[in-house]
């Protein structure tokens, strides 16, 4: 994540795009974010023998070819600066639909940080820095979630609800997006008390090969962060294993555990698990009013 002055400034940014673009209330669409923001979105599919051929007829960067778009063209999505008179967002095709939001979210913050418009239109010793990409693709995920979620709309809304897998649910529909971004955005920009999720591989399921652990989030609300630092991401998945169980879709498991705080004592969360076929989802909620089961 952003250190606190960027974040500030990526939210300025974020915020007052939307107010300009008219979207003041969800759900927060792309198509609407685009048009506002006068940048065509194209669907590319990697398995066209034609594809590189049309890039590189159409792609220019300052009058230079990409010559490096092969390597490029792994990317899930790019967006690419004057492109004729228009800037352009690829996507590609193959991705789910859901990823494709994220991914045009993404890269249409790209285009609204002045900051970032520098590093696109060609490869410097610093851009090439994989540290330095890291930092960006940081930065265009922090402000793709706030597009997404209409910035602090979002946690207005959030902070009306409980903090349960039903309120998921409700503002994931109110919002049009997924089960994995709406509820990072609810632990890490709603309510002020210590939650987390996890986003793991079903233990019935084969890890993908691109993880290196079955766990492949495991997000934290700031006062989960501090209170709760020393939470161990291997006991957690062990708890979510334990107590869910294996069906094709839809709730697998609700269930309590005891974590530690950073000072030994130990404390009761709720967990609810949800399979979205591809992944357990779990919300971890604090919960003051029950007591450890040891």
């Amino acid at each position: 994540m952003p250190d606190e002055l960027t974040r500030r400034e990526i939210d300025k940014v974020t915020s007052r795009i939307l107010k300009e673009a008219g979207m003041r209330e969800p759900p927060f669409l792309i198509e609407n974010l685009l048009e506002y923001l006068e940048i065509d979105r194209e669907f590319y599919d990697l398995e066209d023998p034609g594809l590189i051929r049309r890039f590189i007829h159409k792609v220019k960067v300052k009058g230079k070819i990409l010559s490096r778009i092969k390597e490029k063209i792994k990317l899930a999505a790019m967006w690419l600066p004057n492109v004729g008179k228009r800037d352009r967002i690829y996507v590609d095709d193959a991705l789910p639909t859901p990823k494709k939001q994220w991914a045009s979210f993404h890269d249409a913050t790209h285009s609204i940080l002045e900051w970032h418009r520098p590093y696109f239109l060609g490869d410097t010793a610093e851009t090439l820095d994989p540290d330095f990409q890291v930092v960006l693709e940081g930065e265009a995920n922090y402000g793709a979630s706030n597009l997404m979620f209409g910035g602090g709309v979002f946690t207005r809304d959030a902070l009306d609800t409980t903090p349960e897998w039903d309120s998921i649910s409700t503002l994931m529909k109110a919002y049009k997006t997924s089960y994995v971004t709406t509820l990072r955005r609810y632990v890490q920009h709603s309510h002020d008390i210590p939650m987390s999720m996890v986003v793991s591989t079903a233990w019935w399921d084969e890890k993908p090969k691109d993880q290196e652990h079955r766990v492949r989030h495991f997000i934290k609300s700031i006062q989960f962060e501090v209170r709760f630092a020393t939470a161990s991401t291997d006991f957690v998945l062990n708890q979510i294993d334990k107590n869910t169980t294996k069906r094709r879709g839809g709730p697998v498991g609700e269930f309590e555990m005891c974590l530690p705080d950073v000072n030994g004592e130990l404390h009761a969360f709720y967990a609810e698990s949800f399979f979205n076929r591809h992944y357990i989802l779990t919300l971890i909620v604090h919960h003051k009013k029950m007591r450890c089961k040891l």
